[in-house]
């Protein structure tokens, strides 16, 4: 056993009070108190564990399931005994349609300080429900630190995150020979209502089918080759910024058909020595997976113009 590197550790929605109790029982943990009368029977509100001096404690939120553990306090503990949730599932958690499921996304980013998520939150900031709205603005007060949210610090912030997750599938779609890398960013069917707006979801499909009947290729590039990987959130393409100016300015034409929270990327394969590279963009991030929607303001730059007639 080692000290807790998380103060807060996410539990499972479907890991219930008592499934907790018996793990940390058999790890020598005894429950020492518990809320009375819990809202859903069997699921306590609060409840505390100590063993040898430390101590664990344990909230639920009933109305959208949230379960978390403080480990502060816990000195050595367990951490392998207890299931945890990972921030790919929080975000996932954040881009649900279902209310309850975006609240609990949001709770648990906030617990977690999670900093990469933060433009996941900023968006909801927005939603009409005024409870989720206001949940989100809260959140990012403590993901700021403490301090209003700085939007492009955030954005920044995140970005970096995400642009060193991509470079390694990069380099290898700049290696992949067979196709296969190229094959597995193709767009799934449910890619496209996760990354453009409702109402140009159908659009995209048709347009991307057309422009694109066969997975894009990557030019191979040598064994050597590097990539320079810049990212954005959507809504920061659609004006002139530190993240915006990596990105063909064909993107401010189109912000309007993408969703906002969604980070994009645009990079170069660039052979050692030369100042250029192969230039390429269209690949998104969609809660768990990349998808390559290649040179986006192409594809549907003219139909917006033609709607906006």
């Amino acid at each position: 056993m080692t000290p807790s590197a998380e103060p807060v550790r996410v539990l499972p929605p479907a890991h219930g009070f008592d499934a907790l109790c018996d793990t940390l029982t058999r790890a020598g943990w005894r429950l020492v108190s518990q809320s009375s009368a819990p809202i859903l029977p069997g699921e306590p509100e609060q409840a505390s564990f100590e063993r040898q001096g430390r101590a664990l404690f344990y909230t639920f939120n009933p109305v959208c399931r949230l379960r978390l553990l403080d480990t502060a306090r816990a000195g050595a503990w367990d951490a392998d005994a207890t299931p945890r949730v990972d921030l790919a599932t929080v975000g996932r958690w954040l881009a649900d349609a279902d209310e309850r499921t975006a609240l609990r996304g949001i709770l648990a980013a906030q617990a977690l300080h999670a900093v990469a998520l933060a433009p996941q939150v900023q968006a909801l900031q927005s939603h009409p429900r005024a409870a989720l709205a206001q949940a989100a603005q809260r959140a990012l007060v403590v993901l700021r630190g403490g301090h209003e949210p700085d939007p492009r610090e955030t954005a920044l912030a995140a970005a970096d995150v995400l642009r060193r997750q991509l470079e390694p599938l990069l380099l290898s779609l700049a290696h992949d020979g067979t196709g296969a890398i190229a094959a597995s960013l193709q767009p799934r069917e449910g890619d496209f209502a996760l990354a453009f707006k409702p109402e140009w979801v159908d659009a995209a499909r048709e347009a991307y089918a057309a422009a694109w009947p066969q997975p894009a290729r990557a030019q191979r590039a040598s064994s050597r080759a590097q990539v320079r990987v810049h990212v954005a959130p959507a809504g920061m393409l659609a004006h002139a910024n530190e993240l915006s100016r990596h990105f063909p300015s064909g993107y401010r034409g189109i912000c309007a058909a993408l969703q906002a929270q969604r980070v994009w990327a645009a990079w170069k394969t660039v052979e050692p020595g030369a100042d250029a590279g192969m230039a390429y963009d269209g690949m998104v991030w969609l809660d768990d997976h990349w998808a390559w929607f290649p040179k986006p303001y192409r594809v549907l730059g003219a139909l917006m113009k033609t709607r906006s007639v």
